[in-house]
């Protein structure tokens, strides 16, 4: 403590300050969140709640935290809470890295799978139920993900094996916040209904994976510290592992920028980039979700309300606000693929089974 107020120490942070300033100026202004909602205190009076927001950007390649947001609105005290290191809900969100990519790492699914978009029976009552209460039966595997269908993301999540999809998520993705009630809970891995949840650090790491060819690297806000005099204090050095194949991670780019162009991300689109990402929301819309990436960053996104009431709005505020934020990031910015795999083979398949088309399925006139 006498060495940080008398000599000081030099502290190299992965912070890129243009980007910080970005997603400040979009997140401190309350006319781009301008949602809030009511709650009863302990003393009985009504109190306005401003609905807030986390937000991290990470860097694929080293895992640098480039940017982050704690909160909604200018701040107003430092070392204040940080919601966007602190576990929330991610609902939806959570599929992708919990369940299908996984899955497709270890042959429970491939590219081209039919999965039933059927419900189930929990005790006695229909389950899970999808976002507009319909089912479509058989259904490709990019259609049950562009759509986040519910019953065919639970029905992957118990063919993988639900311990299987928690032990991904911790072992290969960094995931810190889960707990031994989630990893026996199907609802929990496959919906994103965690006991805890998640933090859009985690998130933002965690699909940033897709981009580094199926590379996890853990993300870091610091190199190293140094004191006065030059010596190396603390050294945060880079952490990488293999998460999954690059296959896995093509296949996972392929299918996530169809959630952006034509499912549920929309408003994440940003104008001549390309952009993969997953949605996410809770039971009674008390949390929203959005985690997007570019060839160059993934960023996670949470909004919510400090106690948990739901959220009225119009679309998705965390699509609305990581598009806001990541636009301006990559202005200037040349748009690019993700990267290219050789390790996948292209073959044309039956629509209802999913398998290789045979002559009947070439003269089927659909």
């Amino acid at each position: 403590i006498n060495m940080v107020y008398s000599k000081g120490y030099k502290i190299y942070t992965t912070q890129n300050p243009k980007y910080q300033q970005i997603a400040e100026e979009v997140c401190y202004n309350l006319d781009n969140i301008p949602y809030t909602s009511s709650y009863t205190n302990s003393a009985g009076e009504q109190v306005e709640d401003q609905l807030q927001i986390a937000l991290t950007i990470v860097d694929p390649t080293n895992g640098y935290v480039v940017a982050m947001i704690g909160g909604a609105g200018e701040k107003v005290v430092d070392r204040g809470w940080n919601w966007a290191v602190n576990a929330r809900q991610c609902g939806s969100a959570i599929k992708p890295v919990s369940t299908y990519a996984p899955a497709l790492d270890d042959g429970t699914i491939n590219g081209a799978s039919v999965i039933d978009d059927y419900p189930m029976l929990l005790n006695g009552e229909v389950w899970p139920r999808n976002a507009n209460w319909r089912y479509q039966g058989l259904t490709a595997l990019h259609t049950a993900i562009a759509q986040s269908l519910n019953t065919c993301a639970v029905r992957t999540n118990l063919a993988y094996g639900v311990s299987n999809s928690y032990d991904f998520l911790v072992d290969k993705l960094g995931f810190e916040n889960l707990t031994y009630t989630d990893s026996q809970q199907v609802g929990n891995m496959a919906l994103g209904g965690f006991e805890k949840g998640v933090t859009t650090e985690e998130m933002s790491a965690a699909f940033a994976t897709f981009v580094n060819e199926g590379v996890y690297t853990k993300p870091r806000t610091f190199i190293r510290v140094e004191d006065a005099n030059g010596n190396v204090v603390l050294e945060n050095e880079a952490k990488s592992s293999v998460a999954m194949k690059d296959t896995t991670a093509a296949l996972m780019n392929s299918l996530l920028q169809e959630v952006v162009n034509g499912g549920t991300g929309y408003e994440g689109r940003i104008s001549g980039m390309h952009v993969a990402g997953k949605t996410g929301t809770t039971n009674n819309d008390q949390d929203r979700y959005f985690v997007g990436y570019t060839p160059y960053y993934s960023c996670a996104v949470w909004v919510g309300y400090v106690h948990n009431q739901r959220i009225v709005a119009s679309g998705n505020p965390a699509a609305s606000m990581w598009q806001k934020v990541m636009s301006r990031v990559h202005e200037g910015l040349e748009d690019k693929d993700f990267f290219s795999c050789s390790g996948l083979t292209y073959v044309s398949v039956c629509a209802d089974s999913g398998l290789r088309c045979t002559d009947a399925c070439h003269a089927d006139p659909r």
